[in-house]
C-alpha cells in the first residue's frame, strides 16, 4: 500500500507550476514539469483511492455515485462515479486521484490518420503529426504500457460470442492494446510501483482492487512524485486570476467525508498553470475565470463532442457470454470474465471518415450484478427488439433463471455489452448557468450516425439470436438523448483566438489574439473534434507534445526514459 497525496499542511503558497486535475493530460504534465526541475503542485478535487478500496458491492457503488441533475445535485462531490445529466446528452466521468483513468475501459487506440488532416486542427499541429506528435505517442505508450489480451491467457466466452457478431457486420475481431498488467514485475514497474497480475475479474470500470490496471496513479503520478511534485487531494479549483506576472489559483478544500467546501477559499500562486481537470472541469474553470475578468477567446465552451459514444446490449443471446464481473477475489469455480474490454471490431477502413465506427465488447462490473436480472428483464421487452422470435419459450426460461438464480446464469449470463465510438459532429456547447456547467446540444442524437450504429448492432445481435437493446435514453420516447463517457472539446485548439481557445501547443489565447504566458490546457477539452476511438492515448500524446514545446520555450530539458531512483511502492 502506498499514498501519493500529501497532507494539506505541506502545501506551499507558491510553486513554479501548478497542475489542476490528475487524469491523463494532467498526469503527463505533472510528470514532465517535475522532470524539468520545476517545483510542481497537483490539485485534485477527488480523493486518493488505494488499491483494494474501490467499490466491492452495490451499496459501495451507490455511496460512490454523484449526479448533477438539471434541478439539483445528489451525492457527495467526492463520488468516484460523476454523472452529469442534461436534456440532450449526459456524461459520466471519474472523480479521484487518477481521474477517469480509474474507471475507464483501458483501451489505448490511435485515431484514423484522417482525423488529423481535418482543418479543425490548427496548421501548427497538422504540420508535425509525423514528427513531434509521433514521438509524443511513443512517450505516452512507454509510460502507460498498453498491451493486448494475451493469446496464452484463458479463453473468454464474451470474445467467442464477439466473433459471431463480427462476422455478421463484415468485420473481424482484434485485441486492442489495453492498460492492464498481465505479467507484473515483482520488483516494481517503471515508476517504482509494485503491481499485480490481472485476475480477469472484469471489474475494471468500478475501479481495480487488484492493482493490475495501469491507471495514471500507477505511472505518471508516481513518476511526478518521485521527481519532487507535491500532490494534494480534496482541492476544488474555482477560477484563475493573473496578477503581477503570476497566476493566482483560487480553490476550495473539501471535507474528506461529505465533500462539502470549507468556509473560506484558499489561494496559491505559480508562473505556470496547466489545466487538466478534464473536458468538463477545465472548460468550467475557464468559464468561471472569464466571469472573474480573465480575457479569453469567445470560443470557450464551443466544440463539445461526445466522441460518438454509444452503449447498447445484446440481451439473452442463444450463446453464453459471461460478461458480468465477478469481483476480487473471484468466487471459487468462477469462469474468467477477462478485462472489461478485450476485443475490437474496427469498421473505420472504407468510405468517409465520418461513416466509420469501432465496436468493443464490455464487461459490466460485479457491483451492478444484483440489479441486472430485473433491470434487463424490464428494459429488454420495453426498449429491445427480439432478433429471433422462434425460440420464445427458451428465452423466457433463461430470463426466469436469471431472475431466480442471479446474473451469472440464464439471460443475463448470455448478454453482450456493446461499446461504440464514432464521429458525432462536435458542435455541442457548454455554458455556465447559476454557477453550474450545463451541456446544450439539441437533436444531437437524431444524427444519421447513431441510427447507423443501431442498425449495425442489431445485425450483430441477430447473429446470436438475442434481443437488441439500445441505450434506453436514446429511445424516441425519451427524445433520442445520448450518454457519453468520452467528452471532448470546449477549449479546443485553433489557429487563432477566433477559431480556438488554445493554440497548437495548448497555450490559452487571450481575447486580443495573443497567448497567456504560462497558461495551458492539456486534457480532452483541448481536442477540437471527435476522435472516433477511445481518447486516452491521444490525450496523453497531445499533453506530451505540449510539454515538449513548453520545455523548449522555457529552456528546459527532461529525459522521459530515465527513472531517477524511484522508491519501490506496492499498489
Amino acid at each position: 500500500m502506498f499514498t501519493l497525496a500529501r497532507p494539506h499542511s505541506q502545501r506551499a503558497p507558491h510553486y513554479d507550476a501548478v497542475v489542476i486535475g490528475s487524469g491523463y493530460g494532467a498526469g503527463v504534465a505533472a510528470s514532465r514539469l517535475a522532470r524539468m526541475g520545476f517545483s510542481t503542485c497537483v490539485l485534485e478535487r477527488g480523493r486518493e483511492i488505494p488499491t483494494g478500496a474501490f467499490p466491492k458491492s452495490f451499496s459501495d457503488a451507490a455511496g460512490a455515485f454523484q449526479a448533477d441533475l438539471p434541478w439539483r445535485r445528489i451525492g457527495s462531490r467526492l463520488g468516484l462515479f460523476d454523472m452529469r445529466v442534461n436534456p440532450d446528452i449526459s456524461v459520466m466521468v471519474g472523480c479521484g486521484l487518477g481521474g477517469t483513468s480509474l474507471i475507464n475501459g483501458n483501451v489505448m487506440l490511435r485515431p484514423d490518420r484522417r482525423v488529423f488532416e481535418d482543418g479543425e486542427w490548427p496548421e501548427g499541429f497538422r504540420g508535425d503529426v509525423g514528427t513531434t506528435l509521433e514521438e509524443a505517442y511513443r512517450r505516452a505508450a512507454r509510460m502507460l504500457q498498453p498491451t493486448s489480451y494475451p493469446d496464452a491467457a484463458p479463453a473468454l466466452k464474451k470474445l467467442d460470442a464477439f466473433e459471431h457478431h463480427a462476422n455478421a457486420v463484415g468485420g473481424t475481431v482484434s485485441r486492442p492494446p489495453i492498460n492492464v498488467t498481465f505479467d507484473a514485475d515483482p520488483q516494481g514497474n517503471h515508476a517504482g510501483v509494485v503491481q499485480a497480475d490481472c485476475t480477469l475479474c472484469g471489474d475494471c470500470c468500478s475501479g481495480c482492487n487488484v492493482g493490475a490496471k495501469n491507471t495514471v496513479a500507477m505511472n505518471y503520478l508516481p513518476d511526478a512524485a518521485n521527481h519532487g511534485a507535491h500532490l494534494f487531494e480534496l482541492c476544488a479549483v474555482r477560477h484563475l486570476e493573473h496578477h503581477d506576472g503570476r497566476w493566482r489559483v483560487v480553490f476550495e478544500t473539501l471535507d474528506c467525508e461529505t465533500g462539502a467546501a470549507g468556509p473560506e477559499t484558499q489561494t496559491l500562486t505559480a508562473e505556470i498553470v496547466v489545466l487538466g481537470a478534464g473536458t468538463l472541469g477545465s472548460t468550467e474553470l475557464l468559464l468561471r475565470s472569464r466571469a472573474a475578468g480573465l480575457s479569453l477567446s469567445s470560443q470557450i465552451g464551443h466544440g463539445f463532442s461526445g466522441n460518438g459514444d454509444v452503449i447498447a446490449f445484446g440481451y439473452n443471446n442463444d450463446v453464453p457470454v459471461n460478461g458480468i464481473g465477478t469481483g476480487h477475489p473471484p468466487p471459487d469455480g468462477a469462469e474468467p470474465v477477462g478485462p472489461v474490454i478485450a476485443g475490437l471490431i474496427d469498421l473505420r477502413g472504407g468510405g468517409e471518415l465520418t461513416d466509420g465506427m469501432v465496436i468493443q465488447e464490455g464487461a459490466i462490473p460485479s457491483v451492478l450484478a444484483p440489479l441486472l436480472p430485473a433491470l434487463m428483464a424490464s428494459i429488454g421487452p420495453m426498449f429491445g427488439t427480439d432478433t429471433d422470435m422462434g425460440d420464445y419459450f427458451q428465452e423466457a426460461k433463461r430470463s426466469w433463471r436469471s431472475l431466480i438464480r442471479g446474473a451469472y446464469t440464464g439471460a443475463v449470463h448470455n448478454t453482450q455489452t456493446f461499446l461504440v465510438m464514432a464521429h458525432d459532429g462536435s458542435d455541442g456547447e457548454m455554458v455556465l448557468e447559476d454557477d453550474r456547467l450545463r451541456l446544450r446540444w439539441p437533436d444531437a442524437g437524431k444524427r444519421p450516425i447513431f441510427a447507423k450504429i443501431s442498425d449495425t448492432l442489431h445485425a450483430a445481435t441477430a447473429a446470436t439470436g438475442g434481443t437488441y437493446v439500445d441505450n434506453p435514453m436514446w429511445s424516441p420516447a425519451l427524445g433520442r438523448n445520448l450518454v457519453s463517457v468520452h467528452p471532448l472539446g470546449g477549449c479546443g485548439m485553433g489557429d487563432d483566438a477566433g477559431s480556438g481557445v488554445i493554440d497548437h501547443g495548448c497555450r490559452v489565447f487571450s481575447a486580443n489574439g495573443g497567448v497567456h504566458e504560462g497558461l495551458y490546457v492539456c486534457d480532452g477539452a483541448a481536442l477540437p473534434g471527435s476522435l472516433g476511438v477511445n481518447p486516452g492515448l491521444t490525450i496523453s500524446a497531445v499533453a506530451e507534445r505540449a510539454m515538449m514545446l513548453l520545455a523548449h520555450d522555457y529552456g528546459r530539458t527532461f529525459d522521459d526514459a530515465r527513472n531517477t531512483g524511484a522508491p519501490l511502492r506496492k499498489a
